[in-house]
């Protein structure tokens, strides 16, 4: 995308690029509602169904998951 002599060195251009692509930010109450629908619909929670639910890669929910939410998917896991 960058011409040979931009004048920009390595560090700017992916600098450049990471703001133009940028990551999904998801919200922990956007993950628990994925959580409760697999729930409710009585499927086992997994990382890979709450990514392809939200539309994002798996590495963003680990990301985005915290300890409380981990603790509730296993929770609901035993429920089912």
């Amino acid at each position: 995308i960058f011409k040979d002599h931009s004048g920009l060195d390595m560090r700017q251009k992916l600098s450049i690029v990471g703001k133009m692509i940028g990551r999904k930010k998801l919200s922990a109450s956007e993950i628990y509602d994925a959580m409760l629908i697999l729930n409710d619909s009585g499927e086992k929670i997994s990382i890979t169904k709450i990514s392809v639910m939200l539309g994002c890669s798996n590495r963003t929910v680990h990301r985005n998951m915290n300890n409380e939410l981990k603790r509730e998917k296993e929770l609901l896991n035993q429920q089912l």
